[in-house]
């Protein structure tokens, strides 16, 4: 009887070690690519269970053992990662310790805010949005990249660009931050200044006209706008400008006439010049803009309903513009 039961024993253990065998030897076939995301924090229990769910494990127990038993189980690292074909356990283990995983593209428009920015690489990265706003607002960072303002925006480059995720969003600030810093070379350096201008100045001159300007071939001619009234004394009166002061506009109504005189630095409505920093991050058009105004004596512009402008140099000029265009909207 005990030499019976002394049988089965070793029989099982035998059945156990080739199974496990198996399971780590023998790759799984899959049909299509699979990925999976781990997330920053989560213990090799939590992995596993992943991994198994979307058909990448035979057992998950055994990947939790073999983890702990090659003492990688606290260094399976956050990402997105892509498997396909043949794929072993060894090398699922492989790729989370030695952190193979794809990078996510993102691309930011030229013209967004930070506070439009922040969401959408918070969803496509793997990190939480308000911390990455609360990074664009940290007087180290702030004053590191050379904003003389209380926050980056502006000063991050919109660009296409590649993370892994699960990324610390401070990599992405500096990396964007970067790119801006090296796009203002010294020769638009040497431009500004003989405009009378600094980079922050251009920056925020920049954003107004990236944020007026729908059709790219009007930048130079806005910009011709405002230097001629900064120039005359003139207030800019940019309606971006108080919907930036505002945080946006509720429910994305349009801009109403009481909004006008909503009190802040950055309505050119109610204070003169320039607001204290950018309203929106530029691209390369807006700012050569900038720099390379048209020559116009021009000193108004009226949106024209169709996505332009219609350009005036007289006060009674723009007036007749504004009640053509309020008449051919049924206003």
């Amino acid at each position: 009887m005990k030499w019976t039961v002394a049988v089965a024993f070793v029989v099982l253990v035998a059945a156990l070690i080739a199974f496990a065998a198996y399971a780590v030897f023998t790759p799984v076939e899959l049909p299509a690519p699979v990925t999976v995301t781990i997330a920053r924090g989560e213990g090799t229990p939590q992995i596993a269970a992943k991994l198994d769910q979307l058909g990448l494990l035979r057992w998950q127990r055994l990947f939790i053992w073999r983890a702990r038993w090659r003492g990688i189980d606290r260094h399976l690292r956050p990402g997105r990662y892509e498997f396909s074909g043949t794929t072993r356990m060894a090398d699922i283990l492989d790729a989370l310790n030695q952190g193979r995983a794809v990078q996510a593209t993102v691309t930011i428009p030229e013209g967004w805010t930070i506070a439009r920015m922040a969401p959408y690489l918070g969803a496509q990265l793997g990190f939480d949005s308000a911390g990455f706003i609360a990074l664009t607002r940290d007087s180290v960072l702030v004053h590191r990249w050379g904003s003389p303002a209380d926050r980056l925006e502006g000063y991050l480059w919109p660009e296409t660009y590649q993370f892994y995720w699960g990324v610390e969003p401070r990599e992405v600030l500096e990396r964007m931050a970067a790119a801006a810093q090296a796009m203002f070379t010294d020769s638009l350096r040497i431009r500004a200044v003989a405009l009378g201008m600094d980079r922050h100045q251009v920056l925020t001159f920049a954003s107004m006209i990236e944020a007026e300007a729908a059709q790219g071939n009007e930048r130079a001619r806005i910009s011709a706008v405002y230097h001629n009234r900064l120039r005359s004394g003139m207030l800019l009166q940019c309606d971006p400008t108080v919907v930036y002061a505002m945080g946006g506009l509720p429910n994305g109504r349009p801009l109403q006439e009481s909004d006008l005189s909503y009190d802040s630095p950055y309505n050119t409505y109610v204070y003169p010049g320039l607001p204290p920093g950018p309203i929106c991050n530029p691209g390369r058009a807006a700012i050569m803009a900038v720099l390379y105004p048209d020559s116009t004596q021009e000193l108004y512009f009226v949106a024209d309903g169709r996505g332009g402008h219609i350009f005036s140099g007289t006060l009674e000029e723009h007036n007749r513009a504004r009640a053509r265009v309020k008449h051919q909207s049924g206003g």
